[in-house]
């Protein structure tokens, strides 16, 4: 016969020898208590499991006689005020999405505008298949090989179009800049 005669005997937990026996007599008043604290269910969740491993590290140091119950809120409530504390102590500052920029000199993104028109000007003297070919090797680093296969040509007639395609907007952009 239990002690106490409920199912939070201390007595009865340690006579089984089963920790998985306390889990189950106070799993429900461990979590209403941390649900009470935080408010959060997936918090509530996480602390009522590092209650439990706690307690099971330290079963030895339960006074025999003594109310379970009792000894497994107060582990509860420590493991909530401990976590409250940690996440005190790492409050840091967020990154700031973007690192600050120096500040622009004047008309500078005028001057960015202006060249990305030249470019696009540039590009579109071209022939579609120098535009074409540029485009896949310059902006999707697409190798000779596979522009080739997608043209239906040489791997070298690739490399010419390639050619071909920087030298005129080198010249074409070296004039106008």
């Amino acid at each position: 016969m239990a002690r106490n005669g409920g199912p939070s005997d201390p007595a009865r937990a340690a006579g089984e020898n089963s920790f998985a026996a306390v889990v189950a007599d106070h799993w429900n008043a461990v979590y209403r208590l941390l649900s009470h604290l935080t408010g959060n269910p997936h918090d509530t969740d996480d602390l009522a499991q590092e209650t439990f491993l706690r307690a099971l590290g330290r079963l030895d140091s339960f006074a025999p006689g003594t109310n379970m119950r009792a000894w497994l809120l107060r582990i509860a409530s420590n493991a909530f005020f401990d976590g409250q504390r940690k996440r005190r102590r790492a409050r840091v500052e967020p990154l700031a999405d973007e690192p600050a920029a120096a500040p622009e000199r004047p008309g500078k993104s005028l001057e960015i505008e202006e060249d990305c028109a030249l470019l696009h000007a540039a590009l579109e003297e071209l022939s579609e298949t120098a535009r074409l070919v540029f485009h896949l090797r310059a902006t999707e680093d697409m190798p000779f090989r596979d522009i080739a296969a997608l043209l239906g040509t040489s791997e070298e007639a690739a490399r010419w179009h390639m050619h071909q395609a920087r030298t005129k907007l080198l010249k074409r952009l070296s004039a106008k800049l």
